[in-house]
């Protein structure tokens, strides 16, 4: 909470003045006076968590702990109440007091980590972080000059950094960091944002990236990436490529144009079955021909090819048909 600390002890009383007193002595006795009323006020202190009330309705976020100096104080709530930083039991916040009411304002970097800064002064041994929270080797983000970086606890972050080559803005948010072999091996040594490894990843460049490849290809130019196993995008209005209505065309839906489609593949295929019972025909009958001419025989091949590629076809629309080979397993709407 805030206080004063007195610097000095208050020592006039022990100071014999002279009845006519040098200006020695009351140049002494003046500088010992203003020593001895010397004070340092403390806006914040730190205060060791012991209990957080995560969604207690009237205390959200309200935490329970003791301070360093000394005194328990209890339903300590964030002083800001649009950013929301849970602090874990065993980490040390800054607490201050307004009006009364005291109030946490962030927790202190005892070990410069981001995923915990726990020093449980004065709690039970073996006391737990809480009762979902576990420890994790997560790793700072790689920053450049003049990035502003906010990381999660769990290898979360956004980063509103830029290209170093050339201070071009970029904005990376990404959900799940991966360690490499080389990093895991180094002790707290952070990682770079990686695309194609990390869970979940958003991207968005103004000007490509540098040194760094997305599903194999060098990015240039204004992009937004996405990447993640599963992409879900829901909404009443999606426009991809333009906003100009009189630009726009409709999204074929893949099982409607099936229903379609099927019975026309149906067809073809017993359309080019009559074709080829006709060039099996036409085969037969121009090799009765004797002596075979080379256009005979030219014609021979040809009907053969034909039928060929009529097999290949009935091959490739029933497949259609049964297999849906022509709708994508991996990009769907409504």
């Amino acid at each position: 909470m805030a206080n004063f600390e007195q610097l000095g002890v208050d020592t006039h009383t022990s100071i014999p003045l002279d009845r006519l007193s040098t200006p020695q002595q009351i140049s002494s006795y003046i500088k010992k006076l203003i020593k001895a009323s010397a004070y340092l006020y403390h806006e914040s202190e730190a205060v060791v968590v012991s209990k957080v009330y995560s969604n207690d309705s009237d205390n959200y976020a309200a935490i329970k702990g003791n301070f360093i100096s000394g005194g328990e104080v209890d339903k300590v709530i964030p002083l800001m109440p649009h950013i929301t930083d849970i602090p874990l039991i065993g980490e040390h916040v800054l607490v201050t007091e307004y009006n009364g009411k005291h109030f946490y304002l962030s927790q202190i970097n005892r070990k410069n980590l981001p995923n915990e800064n726990s020093i449980p002064i004065d709690l039970p041994e073996n006391t737990k972080f809480g009762e979902t929270f576990e420890k994790k080797d997560i790793r700072r983000v790689e920053v450049n000059e003049g990035d502003i970086v906010y990381e999660g606890r769990f290898g979360n972050s956004i980063k509103l950094g830029c290209n170093n080559t050339n201070n071009s803005p970029v904005i990376k948010i990404r959900a799940g960091q991966t360690l490499d072999v080389e990093t895991r091996e180094v002790t707290g040594k952070p990682v770079k944002e990686n695309i194609d490894s990390d869970a979940s990843s958003i991207y968005l460049i103004s000007d490509g990236l540098r040194n760094t490849k997305f599903d194999n290809q060098q990015i240039q130019g204004k992009k937004i990436l996405i990447k993640s196993e599963g992409i879900f995008i829901k909404g009443s209005d999606i426009r991809i490529g333009s906003g100009d209505n009189n630009n726009l065309q409709p999204v074929v839906k893949g099982n409607d144009l099936k229903q379609l489609l099927d019975p026309v593949f149906a067809a073809q295929i017993e359309v080019n079955k009559i074709l080829i019972k006709a060039n099996v025909a036409k085969i037969a009958t121009l090799a009765a021909i004797q002596p075979q001419t080379k256009q005979t025989v030219d014609e021979i091949i040809e009907t053969t090819e034909a039928n060929i590629e009529l097999e290949k076809q009935n091959k490739r629309l029933n497949d259609a048909i049964i297999n849906d080979t022509y709708l994508s397993d991996k990009v769907k709407t409504i």
